[in-house]
């Protein structure tokens, strides 16, 4: 006989992507239009993610690809902005979607970030129902 626990679904592991508009980062948009399909992380990621938010799971489900060790130093504009970044302006000074990216990475890293990150892609296998996106 199986123990009740052994009936129940394993929820989905989950990825944060919280906005922080301190950084000009707002993926969630991004990823629901298809335009965001990649994410850089200290380790691979694997098979089917749920997006959180907030430490919120959002109903976005997310299925890992092809993984791209990438070094932190060859990060352009143009790959920050594919990732979800735009460029911020402080105090009157015009900060880049690279400079944001590499600030956020020593957010979360502290004064030395990762050299080389993994460059994960992704494409989105579930949007969430009406009622979850309330």
């Amino acid at each position: 006989m199986k123990s009740f626990n052994a009936q129940m679904p394993k929820p989905i592991p989950t990825i944060a992507m919280s906005p922080m508009p301190e950084f000009g980062y707002d993926p969630i948009p991004l990823i629901l239009s298809g335009e965001k399909v990649h994410t850089l992380r200290k380790q691979r990621c694997h098979w089917n993610k749920e997006v959180t938010v907030g430490g919120k799971r959002t109903g976005i489900v997310i299925r890992f690809g092809a993984c791209v060790e990438m070094r932190m130093v060859d990060v352009t504009d143009e790959f920050a902005r594919a990732d979800g970044f735009v460029a911020t302006e402080v105090v009157g000074r015009i900060y880049t979607p690279s400079e944001n990216l590499n600030w956020l990475m020593e957010h979360f890293y502290g004064d030395e970030p990762p050299e080389t990150m993994w460059c994960s892609h992704f494409s989105v296998v579930q949007r969430p129902n009406k009622e979850e996106a309330k």
